[in-house]
């Protein structure tokens, strides 16, 4: 049988997850013997699901007597996979991973053992493969099971469900069967049941051909994940990515500025085609994503930041001089005296009488407009794209405002409205 336990477990503990079907203990009966060669410990572990009432219980009580049998410590997990699938609103396959996951992290994470066996198998990978491809995938979806990833080891995964049989025959190793395996209401089990026989029929080594692909596959993507890696930069408090970066590549760049982002979850292929096209188009084009998210052709990039657009509600404090903070933004207003030409051509002054009452200190909202210095009106945000001031920037800049009307963008110019002239008496300074 072409089973090996890795050598990164030589002299730690290992958990093989055993359910108390064929698999799991085919595999608990091979590591326990590979063990003894090499300073390897092992541990079963058993999670109850909850699913199937008194067969899940007594697939339970099954593993736990071989265990006491055999001398075999056992970690024992009890867990409510429908109480999950109905408050996640998930099919119960899906909570029922994510609960013997999640089962697996805590022993390793509680010093229970340093790693967990599981029993995938090579029909395991092919299934895994179509189910994905039927459903819809990218290249990572075709890479099927990888034999190990982060704790969790596969030491059957190369490995045929009919070796597995023989092994288990030849070695006289108890089993029992758990009925759902053959439920079509599953679609895995659907899969196994209906589809994969009738391609074995025609195609008897599909499960090798699949596992010399997914192989392949798994050393391409593993190339062009480390490509998209390089093509993510930090810029500001978001993340950019060159419009020229290759499309194969482009796309898994996205995905990971979107989880650096915080959606790691819920975005879906639309989004990300939705940010990549954006390199074909103009400048100043976005597209909005789920968790406030806002993606951006920036002239040469593509920019994904937080979008925190200010409403028509949100604060504002009267304009007055001193230092002002609002949101984490800073802005300080101070009264001059004796500045020269020269100085008023390197900062940001105002003529503080020209400021009228009621002005307010506050970022930018739908509708505002700025007159530039010597020249016509514009609406705000054509002004910024005119200053090239990226996107992700744009809503943090404080603003001086009467109504509508920008009278000063902080750090970045004076309105023609309170310009400093030859009348002026009295001259601020904005920094």
């Amino acid at each position: 049988m072409n089973a090996e336990i890795s050598k990164n477990l030589y002299g730690k503990t290992v958990a093989v997850a055993v359910s108390g079907g064929a698999d799991s203990m085919a595999l608990l009966h091979f590591t326990a013997n590979f063990c003894k060669r090499f300073n390897i410990k092992a541990v079963a572990l058993n999670v109850e699901h909850g699913i199937r009432g008194e067969s899940s219980l007594r697939d339970t009580a099954f593993v736990k007597d071989y265990c006491t049998k055999n001398g075999i410590p056992l970690l024992e997990y009890k867990v409510d996979v429908p109480k999950k699938a109905k408050s996640d609103k998930i099919p119960l396959e899906q909570a029922a991973r994510i609960l013997r996951y999640e089962c697996f992290f805590d022993a390793v994470k509680n010093g229970k053992c340093e790693a967990v066996l599981t029993a995938h198998h090579s029909s395991d990978n092919l299934e895994s493969v179509l189910f994905n491809l039927f459903r819809g995938t990218g290249v990572k979806g075709l890479t099927g099971i990888r034999d190990y990833k982060n704790v969790i080891y596969r030491p059957f995964i190369k490995v045929s469900k009919a070796e597995i049989a023989e092994y288990i025959k030849q070695n006289n190793i108890p089993f029992v069967d758990d009925e759902t395996n053959f439920c079509i209401d599953y679609t895995r089990n659907f899969l196994r049941l209906n589809v994969i026989p009738k391609i074995k029929e025609i195609f008897p080594e599909a499960e090798k051909s699949v596992l010399r692909l997914t192989e392949t596959l798994k050393t391409e993507d593993e190339f062009l994940s480390a490509l998209a890696e390089k093509a993510v930069f930090c810029h500001g408090d978001g993340y950019g990515i060159a419009t020229d970066t290759p499309k194969a590549v482009m796309a898994r760049a996205v995905i990971i500025a979107l989880k650096n982002l915080g959606l790691a979850r819920d975005y879906e292929k639309i989004h990300v085609d939705d940010v990549c096209a954006l390199s074909e188009k103009e400048n100043g084009k976005t597209v909005s994503l789920p968790l406030d998210i806002k993606a951006a052709r920036e002239y040469d990039k593509i920019t994904l930041f937080k979008d925190l657009t200010c409403d028509e509600n949100d604060t504002a404090i009267p304009f007055t001089t001193g230092l002002h903070a609002l949101d984490g933004r800073t802005i300080a207003v101070s009264p001059c005296e004796n500045i020269s030409g020269e100085d008023l051509k390197k900062g940001f002054y105002a003529d503080i009488d020209k400021i009228p009452d009621g002005a307010v200190i506050r970022f930018r909202r739908k509708g505002d407009k700025f007159k530039k210095f010597g020249g016509g009106t514009k609406s705000l945000a054509d002004y910024f794209t005119d200053k090239k001031i990226p996107l992700k920037d744009r809503n943090g800049i404080l603003l001086v405002a009467n109504g509508s009307d920008v009278l000063i963008i902080n750090g970045v110019a004076v309105s023609d409205k309170v310009k400093v002239d030859k009348d002026t008496k009295n001259i601020v300074k904005f920094s």
